[in-house]
């Protein structure tokens, strides 16, 4: 795990002027870090070979690593620590078979920040691995999507079906598998609900 030396995690709100060109993304993210002092978690090998694209301006930190982030097919999680940790994400859809998220979750407001949106691609792979353990939400094929809370310590907060699957009782048990599943802490400010859709493919 590579890491670049931080501080506190009031460094996460603060608006501040970046310019930091594109560049190989290992030390793009060694300079964030330094100007920022955040810590910056992630395996080496994510960054091998990634392009950072340019951040210049007068932004919070958030919106700067996300910018820096975009086009490499990696995403940033912020912790309460003060520190961010660099996953791989993906765009569009989310495909766990049997089961696929589809389309972009459309979260809150219409915001489109993209921490915002990275964070909402975390959340709908992480039910997507609860709902594929679950033999009895797998057993046929059946679209539905729901509307989703996230307390600020990750926890589920309140889960409802906002197109159903057709039988009451499935959407039930999807639900309360969302429910007991565990998130990453969610970014300040997030609008909330979420609403996210899935499409099942009944297990072969």
């Amino acid at each position: 795990m590579a890491a670049a030396s931080g501080a506190s995690v009031q460094a996460q709100g603060t608006e501040r002027r970046f310019e930091i060109p594109s560049q190989p993304l290992a030390q793009a993210l060694s300079e964030f870090a330094g100007q920022t002092g955040l810590q910056m978690l992630y395996d080496a090998p994510l960054a091998a070979g990634r392009q950072s694209a340019p951040v210049s301006g007068t932004m919070s930190p958030r919106s700067g690593l996300a910018l820096m982030l975009q086009g490499t097919g990696l995403s940033a999680r912020f912790t309460s620590a003060g520190a961010v940790v660099i996953y791989a994400s993906t765009t569009s859809t989310v495909t766990l078979n049997p089961l696929t998220a589809v389309a972009a979750p459309m979260v809150g407001r219409s915001q489109t920040d993209p921490v915002f949106i990275a964070y909402a691609d975390t959340v709908r792979r992480t039910v997507s691995e609860a709902v594929r353990a679950d033999d009895a939400l797998t057993d046929a094929g059946y679209r539905l999507s729901i509307r989703l809370w996230v307390a600020a310590n990750g926890a589920p907060d309140r889960a409802e079906i906002l197109g159903g699957s057709g039988d009451a009782s499935r959407d039930a048990r999807f639900v309360e598998r969302t429910r007991a599943t565990m998130l990453p802490p969610p970014p300040e400010q997030l609008p909330q609900p979420m609403r996210i859709e899935f499409s099942v493919r009944a297990r072969n």
